[in-house]
């Protein structure tokens, strides 16, 4: 996730969804020159709020197990995706596929480029 998608996520969903049983989870993985794990620390206080969690994913492990979940090329790590589920569903050998996702990849088809409004609006539909 970048500045703009954390910032998004924390102003137009964490802000106004007042779903307690909302649960946030973001990931930051070291794709980009400059990520670190002191730049995922300083990027995580963008978010404040208590139902999202943050974590630092050094190994890159999640983004090749997304990928394969949202049929991305095998060359096309999914990171900067913004997956949306409804309340219920487990992660046993591979991560659930998504009610609906956004991302910031660039040219995908796919799904849509993040859109915080619509992304807030759809996953209010999931509560």
């Amino acid at each position: 996730m970048c500045r703009q998608g954390a910032s998004a996520i924390q102003a137009q969903v964490l802000e106004s969804i007042g779903e307690p049983s909302l649960r946030v989870y973001i990931a930051w993985v070291p794709i980009l020159p400059d990520d670190s794990e002191a730049a995922a620390g300083e990027r995580s206080k963008l978010v404040t709020d208590a139902r999202a969690s943050q974590f630092w994913d050094s190994d890159k492990t999640l983004p090749p197990l997304f990928a394969a979940t949202l049929g991305l090329e095998e060359d096309w790590p999914a990171w900067d995706v913004y997956l949306a589920y409804p309340p219920g569903p487990t992660w046993d050998a591979e991560p659930p596929k998504p009610a609906f996702w956004h991302h910031q990849l660039g040219e995908l088809d796919l799904a849509p480029k993040l859109d915080a409004d619509a992304f807030a609006r759809q996953l209010r539909e999931l509560f």
